[in-house]
């Protein structure tokens, strides 16, 4: 009888839409008492969502406008004063999210994704670690209250993001990889994110470079039996972005995650 190996599953990502204003009011009539407006709205949909998800993240490209608001001395986006961070919303929605499911990740844009600008430090590459390195307080700052690591979705292989950014508490996920930087990607970030069409490859990059974990995404499981005849299947992984129709494709994905040997 073939022995069942169950895949974990891991979010990237869930989006969104705006709420019509009958169906933001209706959800804010059960959160009185607490702090929340329409991105605690669409963090909680995008993590309701997730259900069975073995590593969800709530959030997507939309909780950026979050993260914009949190960065001191911008004005309109442009950076005109000097650069600070203030953690206090992002805290409150950590502390929100990790009530609802305890050791849930982020999602949220990558830098170089907000579109700040500098009108006030005068050199790129100086104004381009200020920004990383305000993500990296911010994220700390939420850590620091159970949250267990973010999903940066970038559209690029930014050098200076990763060199300060990438780690095992933060992993950069390529939105469209058929045009990533991969290798560059792979020098700072042990995990390879492939579609699952893409997933031959996966052997030449694995050889390449050190490779922790193998993330296929939307992968159908005969998908995942092809990557486990070269990889283990523990260093294995079924990955997820949903932009619309979330609940039937988290749904869809968890079932299709395993490997019958």
């Amino acid at each position: 009888m073939a022995r069942r190996i169950t895949i974990p599953v891991r979010s990237f990502g869930s989006e969104v839409p705006v709420p019509t204003v009958p169906e933001l009011a209706e959800w804010l009539k059960g959160m009185r008492g607490e702090e929340a407006d329409l991105t605690t709205y669409r963090l909680a949909r995008s993590l309701d969502a997730q259900e069975g998800v073995t590593i969800p993240a709530a959030g997507g490209v939309f909780y950026g406008d979050r993260w914009r608001e949190a960065f001191q001395g911008m004005a309109d986006g442009v950076l005109v004063n000097e650069p600070g961070i203030d953690p206090t919303a992002v805290v409150t929605d950590a502390r929100y999210i990790q009530a609802r499911r305890k050791g849930a990740w982020f999602s949220l844009p990558a830098p170089h994704m907000l579109g700040f600008h500098d009108a006030y430090i005068g050199d790129a590459e100086e104004f381009a670690e200020t920004i990383a390195t305000g993500y990296a307080r911010l994220a700390r700052e939420m850590r620091d209250v159970g949250v267990r690591g973010h999903v940066l979705i970038a559209d690029l292989a930014d050098e200076i993001e990763l060199e300060i950014l990438a780690g095992r508490k933060i992993v950069f996920f390529p939105r469209n990889p058929e045009t990533f930087d991969l290798e560059l990607l792979l020098e700072y970030q042990g995990d390879l994110i492939l579609p699952a069409g893409e997933l031959g490859r996966a052997p030449d990059l694995m050889e390449q470079f050190r490779v922790r974990r193998l993330i296929l995404l939307a992968p159908e499981a005969g998908d995942l039996a092809a990557a486990a005849a070269f990889v283990d299947p523990d260093m294995l992984e079924a990955g997820g972005y949903c932009k619309d129709g979330c609940p039937d494709y988290w749904k869809g994905l968890v079932d299709r995650a395993f490997i019958s040997r």
